[in-house]
C-alpha cells in the first residue's frame, strides 16, 4: 500500500481534499493540523511559535523561520502505509526532503486569480491574510508546479468540483 503526498500552494485545497478523502474512508492527514510540522528558528534550529498578530508576520520573520515536517513522523506514516494507503496533505518547506518516502506525489494547481479568491475568502486559518504572506504565496505559485513536475508528481487542476478532483487523485494512486 502507498504513502501518498498531496502538496500544492497554500490555498490550493489540500485541507479540503483531505476532508473529502476522510469522508470516503481513507486515512488522510493535514500536516498543518495534525502536529506533523513545526516552525523553527533557522539560526538556532529551535522550535518557535508563529505569532497570531498578522503585523508581526513580515517577510523578514519568514526569512528567519521555517515550517518543517518531522521526518520521523513521515517515516512512521510510511511504515503504517505498508498495510493501507495513507495520504499526507501539506506543503512544508522541507517536504521535498522526504520524496523517498512517498509512493505517489500529487501536486494541486490553480491559477492566480482563483488562488487570490480562495485565500481572501477562507476561514479555516489565517495564513495568507498578512500582506507579506499573500505576496509570498503568489511568488511561490509560478515555480511550485514546475518544481513538482520535475519530481515526477501527478499534476491535478483543482478548479473543478471537489468530487472530480478527488476521483482524479484516487485514479492516479490506483485506488
Amino acid at each position: 500500500m502507498p504513502l501518498i503526498y498531496i502538496t500544492g500552494n497554500s490555498g490550493a485545497g489540500k485541507s479540503t481534499v483531505r476532508k473529502e478523502l476522510q469522508r470516503r474512508g481513507y486515512e488522510a492527514h493535514d500536516t498543518d493540523d495534525d502536529g506533523i510540522t513545526t516552525w523553527f528558528d533557522k539560526a538556532t534550529g529551535k522550535p518557535i511559535e508563529r505569532s497570531e498578530d498578522e503585523n508581526s508576520r513580515t517577510k523578514e520573520w519568514y526569512e528567519q523561520h521555517e515550517w518543517q515536517m518531522s521526518r520521523q513522523k513521515a517515516e512512521e506514516f510510511a511504515e503504517r502505509a505498508k498495510n493501507k494507503p495513507i495520504f499526507l496533505c501539506g506543503s512544508p518547506e522541507n517536504g521535498d526532503d522526504m520524496l523517498d518516502l512517498y509512493d505517489t506525489v500529487i501536486c494541486l494547481v490553480l491559477d492566480k486569480q482563483t488562488l487570490r479568491h480562495r485565500i481572501a475568502s477562507r476561514t479555516d486559518h489565517d495564513f495568507g491574510k498578512a500582506p507579506d504572506e499573500l505576496e509570498s504565496i503568489l511568488g511561490w505559485h509560478d515555480s511550485f508546479q514546475d518544481r513538482y513536475r520535475d519530481y515526477g508528481a501527478v499534476i491535478i487542476d483543482v478548479r473543478r468540483p471537489l468530487d472530480k478532483v478527488v476521483d482524479d487523485i484516487l485514479r492516479a494512486c490506483n485506488l
